[in-house]
């Protein structure tokens, strides 16, 4: 289950990462597998061809991976990092609904950024730890200023 994040809320243990094109460049690339192909397919609907390169999905011509989108990026680095914090600002819908059916990671944002699809998501403020089930509770939290 993701665990949403209130920045006051993060734990000391946890590293935050904001900029997550850098942070895939250079260190989730490094841990691509086969899991990977899925996410790139259904997020960038791309090919994964190995660490380093994609098939364009306009002509399948092969590319850098550095060209995913930031969403792909974020979700790989959530999916492959479960003991990092990421910011997931700049994430579109496709990249959300992937993000919130992990079985695992932890992400922040200043405000509501939330998949219409979730099921479950564990969420973290001063307060404590919670559990949402429902989208509108969940941006509820989220504009709470715990």
């Amino acid at each position: 289950m993701i665990i949403v994040y209130k920045k006051k809320a993060i734990p000391s243990d946890l590293e935050l990462i904001e900029i997550n094109d850098l942070f895939f460049n250079k260190y989730t690339v490094e841990l691509l597998d086969d899991k990977a192909r899925a996410i790139i397919s259904s997020i960038d609907k791309s090919e994964f061809i190995d660490k380093y390169s994609i098939g364009s999905r306009f002509d399948g011509t092969r590319l850098n991976i550095d060209k995913l989108s930031t969403g792909c990026k974020t979700t790989l680095n959530i999916l492959y990092n479960p003991d990092k914090v990421f910011n997931i600002s700049e994430c579109g819908e496709n990249a959300l609904d992937i993000i919130y059916s992990l079985e695992k990671g932890n992400v922040y944002c200043d405000y509501p950024m939330i998949s219409f699809n979730m099921v479950e998501v564990g969420a973290m403020d001063s307060e404590g730890y919670h559990i949402f089930k429902d989208y509108e509770e969940l941006k509820e939290w989220w504009k709470n200023e715990n």
